[in-house]
């Protein structure tokens, strides 16, 4: 007899309020019907709730914004299904912005904001804005903001990233700090001339997101878990010298 097709594993943030934010999409998905390339890209997979809830505290304990919270933009980059700007919005940010580059994943994490924003159990104490969008070229918030990146880009994007950063910051004094978690490409940041790291270190999950991360991770063989992430903090502090052309 055929083996029976295993249903994908639900996370419980979606069993509770009956959104779409599981499962892992790679970047071959991601790419199609976009003009980025495949090798620049990396998958969807959303963070666990415990991760980005311990992130924001770092943030706020450890770094010691130059802006309040509540005058604060959180701007997730590559969005995705939208899991990180719903956690997020349960702070008491200015606004909380996703920008994803997928159409059909920024119409599922429109979809899931829609229901978020009519159940009785989420909560938000900030709006949510979602653009459909190219992050490296959609324009940044004026305000202070505090960037999320789950590890969306491959090196040749994340520097086209904090070009844009920088150049959306050279007439603008607001502060920017970024989150970058899962962070593979961390060296990146630690010798840019325009970042200052504040803090790195790895951020462990609550036991129940660890058993739903291993319960997804097992449907698929290119990834693990180890029950935590590698996370940075980095300011923009900007060049004391023009960077080369």
């Amino acid at each position: 007899m055929p083996r029976k097709k295993l249903q994908p594993a639900i996370h419980p943030f979606d069993q509770t309020h009956g959104t779409d934010t599981s499962g892992l999409i790679p970047g071959t998905t991601i790419v199609q019907g976009t003009n980025a390339k495949v090798e620049e890209l990396t998958a969807y997979y959303g963070v666990a709730p415990s991760i980005l809830a311990g992130l924001i505290d770092h943030w706020l304990q450890q770094a010691h914004p130059k802006s309040p919270i509540d005058r604060t933009v959180f701007l997730d980059v590559g969005a995705g299904k939208g899991r990180a700007i719903l956690l997020a919005s349960q702070h008491p940010f200015l606004r909380v912005e996703g920008v994803e580059l997928n159409a059909d994943l920024a119409a599922i994490a429109q979809a899931n904001i829609d229901l978020w924003v009519e159940d009785p159990t989420a909560n938000p104490l900030a709006p949510i804005e979602l653009h459909h969008a190219d992050a490296t070229l959609h324009p940044l918030p004026a305000e202070p903001t505090l960037a999320f990146l789950f590890h969306p880009f491959e090196l040749p994007l994340l520097r086209r990233f904090l070009r844009h950063i920088e150049a959306s910051r050279t007439n603008n004094p607001a502060p920017f700090d970024l989150i970058y978690a899962n962070a593979e490409h961390d060296s990146l940041l630690d010798h840019h001339p325009a970042f200052t790291r504040l803090w790195m270190g790895r951020v462990a999950m609550t036991p129940a997101d660890h058993v739903a991360d291993l319960a997804a991770i097992a449907e698929q063989k290119e990834y693990g878990s180890t029950g935590d992430e590698l996370c940075g903090l980095y300011r923009y502090t900007g060049r004391t010298t023009k960077p080369s052309a």
